[in-house]
């Protein structure tokens, strides 16, 4: 035996057992665990022996074996498209009137038609308005124009590409909002023109999940009113209702409402808010439980939006040398511009950062801030520990990440996908994969008896490998998944009858064992390298391009054509190596 064999046998061992090892947390998770903790991670690192790899390395069961979330969310572009319209009104009014200076226009917008008027007082201006305005806000056209007034609408190539983009967006926001929370192997696709379909196996609380994945936030940044006494006068002119627990206070510095109930707060104060102000909570986490609002606090806003999260590029949080909780923000240059002016105008006010219409904070505005980078400083007050302070930084961050959504995203379907069809699928799927191995088996070692046992040998081994992929790369087993892996081991046994018809060849031409051998591998090679390489290229191209169940399909193909590449060629050459030249075997039996 030369030293390359006994290099290669070392090869296959190492791999055989480091396989076997990456497999154990999946033996924990399938068979030790109650089916309900299959996805408890922590669960299963205290059931898994000190010298086992980490619970992470394990597979994962599709929802369509082990059950879970489905939900279909709805991106609402029309809203969208709506509130995008007031935004660009308001930014054209301040480039003619402050920026340009040639000339006064008001603008009005008409939401529902995604429509904008432009009257100018002084009607000789307006030829120099239109021509600035149609040369810098390429976005919108022209619809008509009568004496002083102009009306604009949006462009229809840039409102088919914004639908289009926010649900590609939302899809983006969805998944990395999941990741974070460590949902395992979830399934998010486009479902027609303005639809999400997500699918979270494992998961068996479908109000959780809403929680989990439907606060895909629509992220604001607008002004407080904190000048005015309207609380303080409502509240002193129309007392709350008995039984509210509405009061007033004063906790931030300038009179405010609270209540535990923020639909009470909500009918309490309708039908008497200013016409251009709108009245926004905040969210007073409980002191014992987590994600639970104790009260809600009420903040006077300006209804004008001058700065959405379309322009937020980063978010983070980190302690102030102070030791002081903060969240640092950055903008793009669009939105740095916007941000410069809207905080020197604001100089000495707060300014609510708004998530979902919910003032997660309000932080005064101490200075112009230019640059596209400012910081929110959380503040520390009721005696909270410091660690839960910078918890609601970190969450804060996430959610500014998170949100920055250009369309609301609501909940259209939810519901709770039973896993008793999933046990029923994986007894069939593993009945009629174990079925098939032994049929294979049962044939390679009739046809090609010694040499058959041998592929058979292998073919176990392949399958061993194509699981313990499975586990490294955390890969999800579905139903298609189970047929991917049939569908492989037939491949590796192919590769095995072209090597062993190749062998007999090279025998009927009176080659000894050892040269048949030899030649019968090496001549079969590149058939076989081409043929796998020919199916990893559709493997690949399935897995980039598809979603859910097909890229369960492809993750498996692609594992299991490079483990029987593995077996075919080399551990299969080992052990014949092994007969012919080992112990020197005069013939073979093929």
């Amino acid at each position: 035996m030369d030293r390359g064999w006994y290099w290669r046998l070392g090869l296959v061992i190492g791999v055989t057992l480091l396989t076997i090892w990456f497999l154990i947390p999946s033996y924990y998770s399938l068979f030790v665990l109650d089916r309900s903790q299959r996805n408890n991670l922590a669960l299963l690192e205290e059931k898994l022996p000190a010298w086992a790899p980490p619970a992470k390395y394990r597979i994962n069961l599709g929802l369509d074996l082990q059950g879970g979330i489905h939900m279909v969310m709805r991106v609402d572009t029309k809203t969208a498209l709506e509130k995008r319209t007031e935004r660009r009104g308001d930014q054209i009014a301040r480039y003619i009137n402050q920026d340009k200076q040639i000339g006064q226009v008001t603008v009005d917008t008409d939401a529902n038609a995604l429509q904008l008027t432009l009257t100018a007082q002084d009607p000789a201006t307006m030829d120099a308005i239109e021509k600035e305005v149609l040369a810098t806000f390429t976005d919108f056209v022209r619809v008509s124009r009568d004496g002083n007034k102009l009306v604009l609408a949006p462009d229809e190539g840039q409102v088919n590409l914004f639908r289009e983009e926010s649900v590609d967006q939302a899809m983006l926001v969805i998944r990395r909002r999941i990741d974070k929370w460590g949902v395992a192997e979830v399934d998010v696709r486009k479902l027609g023109t303005d639809a999400i379909q997500i699918s979270l196996p494992g998961r068996n609380d479908p109000e959780q999940a809403k929680e989990l994945v439907g606060t895909t936030a629509q992220l604001e940044f607008r002004m407080v009113d904190d000048t005015t006494d309207f609380f303080g006068t409502t509240y002193q002119q129309t007392p709350p209702p008995e039984g509210s627990n509405i009061t007033l206070t004063t906790a931030e510095g300038f009179p405010q409402l609270q209540g535990p109930n923020r639909e009470a707060l909500l009918t309490y104060l309708k039908d008497k808010t200013p016409q251009d102000r709108e009245v926004l909570m905040e969210c007073i986490p409980s002191a014992t439980k987590k994600g639970v609002c104790d009260s809600y606090r009420t903040y006077l806003v300006e209804k004008d939006v001058p700065l959405t999260g379309e322009s937020l590029t980063g978010a983070d949080a980190s302690l102030s040398q102070l030791n002081e909780p903060e969240v640092n923000v950055s903008f793009d240059a669009a939105g740095a511009r916007e941000f410069e002016l809207l905080t020197e105008k604001g100089v000495g006010r707060r300014m609510a950062i708004v998530l979902d219409d919910y003032v997660q904070s309000a932080p005064r505005i101490n200075e112009r801030i230019g640059g596209g980078r400012a910081r929110i400083t959380m503040g520390r007050s009721g005696g909270r520990p410091l660690q839960e302070w910078l918890s609601d930084a970190q969450t804060l961050a996430l959610a500014l990440k998170a949100g920055a959504l250009p369309a609301p995203v609501t909940t259209g379907e939810i519901r709770q996908v039973g896993a008793s069809l999933g046990d029923e699928l994986i007894r069939k799927g593993g009945l009629a994969a174990a079925v098939g191995v032994l049929c294979v088996i049962a044939f390679m070692a009739i046809y090609y008896k010694s040499a058959g046992l041998i592929a058979d040998v292998a073919l176990l081994l392949n399958g061993l490998l194509i699981l313990g992929g499975l586990a490294l790369f955390n890969a999800t087993l579905t139903l298609p998944g189970i047929a991917g892996f049939v569908l492989t081991l037939g491949i590796a046994v192919d590769a095995n009858v072209l090597i062993n018809e190749r062998i007999r060849e090279e025998l009927s031409h009176g080659k000894t064992a050892r040269a048949a051998v030899d030649q019968g591998y090496d001549r079969a090679f590149w058939t076989i390298f081409d043929a796998h390489v020919t199916a990893l290229v559709a493997g690949f191209i399935l897995f980039f391009t598809g979603t859910g169940p097909i890229r369960g399909f492809a993750t498996t193909m692609i594992i299991g054509l490079l483990a029987s590449l593995f077996t075919s060629i080399l551990v299969t050459r080992v052990i014949m190596t092994y007969f012919v030249h080992g112990r020197n075997a005069q013939t073979v039996s093929v």
